[in-house]
């Protein structure tokens, strides 16, 4: 266990294997599969492996982006399976985080299903959703069976995140909160009077499809529902290059009616609409009411999710755009219908962006803040509880759908929540307008590491530093002012249903965009809640606190190059190339007066190649300029680190004040194969002597798989009292594509467990987010992979590391010897509370 104030880390056992840390083959010429030397799960190396020889940040920032102005790194290509799109400004402090959401479905269950598939039509018209026998109304596998290896929803911390005792009733199921607050509006539905129902599926197939067959499999679910007359499920289907059934075609849209039992054709050739086109899901909307007229209403968009600011879909044939909250919102005006429910079976989309926007139309929103797993919902359940009884509650149906969800889910880290739109109307604007105001006041004033700190404590769902998506309830309750805990419990309140499965906590129904560790969006949120109307004290609140933290990064000689600790001198670093060569991170936090004004002028005249966001107009110089005072005055950075040792143990000693502001600490490990360096990833294991000093001994082992050296990389870190997960990753081809293999770390799987393999989401083109999981199984081939650095630090390319391994359907995870004659250089990556990142000095055993 780590002492107080400490960042701990995974338990660790030594097994048997290992000797294997080396290159093979040439050069795949994909790109960084760790995400580059300022990413996340990147690596740098630390420098200086002397004894008094000082470590510590060198500015991240590149000459050759300010000299020239920004252009594409040349290293970083997108490979042929959709490597995550490097963009060419990277932000000083950005964590590149994992993106987590693939997948795919396994073993034989679509393949028996789909492969022979013939279109049949019954004496009812219906194309059946069957392949062998026109009379059956599916396959007779088990579901769950089929697609319970399909694992996902990780979410990532930005740090430890806060234990928190509370109740664990959101781990079961249990009974909706049925109070409704005062100030709530009357709801649009007469659900206690409905006889009739229209739900409305616009299922956007994208390669959740194409590869993977997840519309197909959810297909099935709605046609194996028993459903009367009473009930309508009208569906529109596209944005898929390709559907794993011969019924659906991939040229046109096209609009069924689920019956039980099969599908009724309403129109074959919609014609070749974008499925995220605001005009395409209006003409739905009004086409399935004008024809399918009903009491009540529900509306599911299906697809990959973004969150506040990608929000909804991805079509492969019409690529590079996503439906933004402001298009949902027309969209959903144009289709002029007034709705009981608007659930998202997508990403990430359980926002109070969502959620203020689709108030205007509906009663409910039911949403996941998370990442889904690929199974998505269930639906063949709830659809026959609602047409066996069309007057069904809202709020019994909501937690039929998520109690399905999470059980249905199996292993894989869910939640799904539903909220109750017309309370929140009431009750949240004005609570949140308080708390966004009072937040900036505290940003403003002294209190900026209060909010940081809440902030990086709090349960974050981005699946990459694009998103930056917290689940808002927590972090109200971190900061725990008066003003957010009002709202805390007053979104707690609009909050009716919420499940999670045991592997996650702090889930807590809603989430908000707010930038920490990347501000490259801050002027897409800007431009989006202009747009959706959202409260101007929220636009203020995040314009100041990125303010405030890009300042702290300048000021305090953030690096995510430390190429100058290593080689010797300021290589890499803006303060030593752009002020004469010898300047350092040492002269800001001495309090050079000449050296803070050339940074601050410097800071104000380059915004964008720090901020990392196109449009940095936003930036508050005023807010700058104090942040970077208050470091000179406070300095608690972690300028000119030293290692010391006591007797013949290494030791980094920091004060009690540098520990307070560290939010994560990583340890890096390269290989120097004689020719450049192999980067081992980043993994959160740290021991502490009795001082409470980081020891800096290395005893030369790695993170292994089946005894077999990998690279490896910390994904997220979660805490409820005594009870931790601790998921990474581990990038590698599997028969072929590209994929990181999932590892899980708990109280119950202390030395971890794996959980599958993550695709690498080819739609580059859009932040939204993938689904799901593929098991590993027996005969798979896998190739691990490595990021290569050259001497002078440049990134090389992406190798296969050691031999190619026949997956056995087991696994053995631990660290294994680098072995004998092996030259490595180790130090730890440190992440402050402005996002800044930190590389000691190095260790090494050469």
């Amino acid at each position: 266990m780590s002492p107080a104030n400490r960042p701990g880390g995974r338990s660790r056992r030594t097994v048997s294997g290992g000797g294997n840390a080396y290159r093979r083959g040439s050069g795949l010429g994909s790109g960084s599969v760790g995400g580059g030397p300022r990413g996340s799960s990147g690596g740098s190396f630390g420098g200086g492996g002397d004894r008094g020889v000082g470590g510590g940040g060198l500015l991240a920032v590149l000459l050759a982006l300010l000299i020239g102005g920004a252009g594409n790194n040349g290293n970083n290509k997108r490979g042929c399976l959709g490597r995550i799109l490097v963009l060419a400004l990277i932000v000083v402090g950005a964590v590149l985080l994992l993106n987590m959401c693939s997948g795919n479905t396994s073993g034989g269950f679509l393949e028996s299903l789909l492969g022979d598939y013939a279109t049949t039509t019954s004496d009812s018209g219906l194309n059946t959703v069957d392949g062998t026998d026109s009379g059956s109304t599916g396959s007779g596998n088990s579901l769950s069976d089929a697609l319970g290896s399909l694992l996902g929803n990780y979410g990532s911390t930005t740090g430890q995140i806060a234990p928190a005792s509370g109740s664990d009733e959101v781990y079961k199921p249990h009974e909706p909160d049925r109070t409704v607050g005062s100030a709530a509006r009357e709801k649009y539905t007469d659900v206690a009077a409905a006889e009739s129902v229209t739900v409305m599926v616009y299922m956007c197939g994208t390669d959740l499809e194409s590869k993977s067959g997840m519309a197909t499999s959810d297909l099935e679910e709605m046609v194996n529902a028993t459903l009367g007359d009473n009930i309508n499920v009208i569906l529109e289907t596209g944005g898929a290059s390709n559907w794993q059934n011969q019924i659906v075609k991939s040229n046109t849209n096209q609009r069924y009616r689920i019956k039980q039992g099969g599908l009724e054709t309403l129109n074959a050739k919609v014609g070749k609409r974008s499925m995220v086109d605001p005009d395409t899901l209006a003409d739905f909307i009004q086409f399935s009411a004008k024809e399918y007229p009903a009491d009540r209403y529900m509306l599911i968009l299906w697809d990959h999710g973004g969150g506040s600011l990608t929000a909804f879909g991805y079509d492969e044939l019409f690529p590079g755009d996503s439906m933004s909250l402001d298009e949902i919102n027309q969209a959903l005006k144009d289709g002029g219908v007034q709705f009981d429910i608007i659930g998202f079976d997508a990403c990430l989309m359980a926002t109070l962006e969502t959620a203020l926007v689709t108030e205007q139309y509906s009663d409910y929103l039911l949403a996941s803040e998370a990442v889904e797993p690929g199974t998505g919902w269930y639906y063949t359940n709830w659809l026959s509880a609602l047409s066996d009884n069309p007057a069904l509650d809202s709020l019994d149906l909501g937690k039929q759908i998520i109690d399905d969800y999470v059980k249905m889910s199996g292993n894989s880290q869910t939640t799904l929540s539903m909220t109750d739109l017309a309370e929140l109307n009431g009750t949240v604007p004005s609570a949140f307008k308080a708390f966004s105001s009072s937040t900036s006041e505290l940003i403003a004033g002294d209190g900026y590491n209060s909010v940081a700190n809440a902030r990086s404590g709090s349960r974050d769902f981005s699946t990459s530093s694009k998103i930056n998506q917290i689940d808002l309830i927590h972090f109200a309750e971190n900061l725990a002012t008066p003003e957010a805990t009002a709202l805390a419990q007053t979104l707690r309140d609009a909050v009716k249903y919420n499940r999670n499965s045991t592997s996650i906590s702090h889930a807590n129904g809603l989430s908000i965009y707010f930038p920490y560790q990347s501000m490259r969006s801050v002027s897409t949120a800007i431009e989006t809640y202009n747009a959706i109307g959202l409260d101007k004290s929220y636009t203020e609140c995040i314009k100041s606190f990125a303010s405030v933290t890009s300042g702290g990064q300048v000021a305090s000689g953030s690096s995510e190059n430390p190429l100058g600790t290593l080689l010797g001198d300021n290589t890499g670093s803006l303060l030593g190339s752009l002020l004469g060569g010898s300047a350092t991170s040492s002269d800001v936090a001495s309090g050079s007066t000449d050296t803070i004004a050339q940074l601050l002028d410097l800071f104000l005249s380059n915004r964008s190649v720090v901020t990392g966001d196109k449009d940095s107009s936003w930036v508050d110089e005023d807010l700058v300029r104090g942040s970077i005072a208050d470091y000179q005055a406070n300095n608690a950075g972690f300028a000119n680190m030293m290692i010391t040792y006591k007797g013949d143990v290494p030791t980094l000693v920091l004060t009690e004040e540098q520990w307070s502001s560290v939010v994560t600490l990583e340890q890096n490990v390269y290989v120097d194969d004689g020719s450049g360096y192999i980067d081992l990833g980043l993994d959160n294991v740290a021991d502490y002597d009795e001082d409470n000093d980081l020891i800096m001994a290395y005893d030369g082992t790695w993170m292994s798989l089946n005894g077999q050296i990998v690279a490896y990389y910390l994904i997220s870190e979660d805490q409820v009292d005594d009870s931790y997960t601790i998921l990474g990753r581990v990038p590698a081809m599997l028969n072929g594509t590209r994929v990181n293999i999932i590892l899980e770390f708990t109280n119950e799987n202390p030395y971890g467990a794996v959980l599958g393999a993550q695709y690498d989401y080819e739609a580059t083109e859009t932040d939204t987010v993938m689904k799901g999981l593929v098991e590993i199984v027996a005969g798979d081939k896998i190739d691990f992979l490595c990021d290569y650095y050259n001497y002078d630090g440049s990134f090389n390319d992406a190798y296969y590391l050691g031999e190619q391994m026949t997956a056995t359907g087991s696994w053995e995870i631990g660290n294994a010897p680098l072995g004998d004659g092996v030259n490595w250089d180790m130090a730890y990556r440190i992440t402050d509370i402005y996002g800044g990142q930190y590389w000691t000095p190095t260790v090494k055993n050469y």
